[in-house]
């Protein structure tokens, strides 16, 4: 079987682009599908995770991240041209191919893939929560128009959805939201990793992974970890991420004096030491698609707090057995959860120890399944 799968650029350190590599390493690797990602704005940059050599590349040159530094008004006319481009050129990559299967992950190729007549079945996959965008832009720091401009977009996209043959969310919690849609199935991320090794959970170090974006609610972990600080200034916790907002946090650690207690790092390809070198997983995201980092912290056997919001975490940990839900942007609760802890070295290792366990759940057997069961399905046309 031959699937494609379309993707902004694989050499990002994302949760999506993990679960991509993951995904197309099983379907290359494990069944021997013949697996191409196209990808717009790749720019001969290395892939950042490690994608399997079977698995062939075609970057499309579209770079649509050059929209980014033109104003509003030039930034349209030169995004209609980006996208006729995008639809000329992948129609006639998929032309070349001739996969049975042609995967959307909801970026800029959603409205154009479904278009394209090459013969394939086409799914698309969303990796965030349905009101992402609502939640994004909710800030008043954020300018009326660009926020009335990216909502309505966003909303522009749910028409092709039924156009599709499936939708693919990652929770039961966002499938209920999308319900004005025919074709919704739900298939989780998959671990693309189940150390042997699991955490001690005897380090006073806590770990936090992800983008440094609006959506990662760092600042908020800051606060949290200001009232952690003043009661245990010897615990360390540990960020890894790239993103706009690192200047800003930096600077709101050194207006704190949190220096010698936080530390911002990179993405690293190896971070399944760190996390094994943690005793804490803390996720303070505003919104998710799932939270495969959760996951991740789990299979390295550390118990996960989390704020609960939409949509992932309260699918993944169990409250009050291998990790701790709090309320979305409950500073206060967060840094109780987090003292908690780091308080109770023996509850720290039973939680982390369930986590282990229950993460099994994730692991690509399991999941991989559903998805060529799902691939079987639409090529039989059955999937609606």
């Amino acid at each position: 079987m031959k699937i494609v799968y379309c993707l902004i650029d694989s050499s990002q350190s994302g949760g999506m682009e993990r679960s991509i590599c993951s995904k197309a390493n099983y379907l290359a690797d494990v069944i021997g599908y013949d697996v191409t990602i196209v990808t717009t704005d790749r720019k001969y940059k290395a892939n950042f995770f490690d994608f399997s050599s079977r698995i062939k590349f075609v970057d499309l040159e579209i770079n649509y991240d050059e929209l980014e530094f033109l104003s509003i008004y030039k930034a349209l006319p030169t995004q209609l041209k980006k996208r006729r481009l995008h639809y000329l050129r992948l129609e006639a990559v998929l032309n070349e191919i001739k996969p049975d299967i042609s995967i959307s992950t909801y970026t800029h190729e959603l409205s154009i893939l479904s278009e394209i007549k090459d013969g394939s079945k086409k799914i698309a996959e969303i990796h965030f929560s349905k009101p992402y965008k609502s939640i994004e832009y909710k800030s008043g720091s954020i300018p009326l128009l660009k926020r009335v401009i990216a909502i309505a977009g966003e909303k522009r996209k749910y028409k092709y959805l039924n156009k599709y043959d499936a939708f693919v969310v990652l929770t039961e919690e966002d499938r209920k939201r999308w319900s004005e849609i025919k074709n919704v199935k739900v298939i989780p991320n998959s671990l693309s990793f189940y150390p042997s090794e699991q955490s001690l959970c005897i380090e006073k170090r806590i770990i936090s992974v992800g983008r440094l974006t609006r959506q990662k609610g760092y600042p908020l972990l800051i606060e949290a970890w200001q009232i952690v600080a003043k009661k245990y200034p010897e615990w360390k916790l540990t960020i890894f991420g790239e993103g706009e907002d690192k200047e800003m946090l930096n600077r709101m650690i050194r207006e704190a004096d949190l220096t010698s207690s936080i530390s911002i790092y990179p993405p690293t390809n190896n971070i399944v030491q760190e996390y094994l070198k943690s005793s804490v997983y803390l996720m303070s995201s505003i919104y998710e698609g799932f939270g495969l980092v959760l996951t991740e912290a789990m299979a390295c056997g550390l118990p996960c707090i989390s704020f609960d919001c939409p949509s992932g975490p309260s699918e993944i940990i169990k409250d009050g057995e291998d990790g701790f839900l709090v309320e979305t942007e409950n500073i206060e609760g967060l840094a109780q959860k987090i003292i908690l802890l780091i308080e109770n070295e023996g509850l720290r290792i039973q939680v982390g120890q369930k986590a282990k366990v229950n993460a099994l759940r994730f692991l690509p057997e399991y999941i991989m399944p559903k998805w060529i069961s799902l691939f079987n399905e639409v090529i039989k046309g059955n999937s609606k």
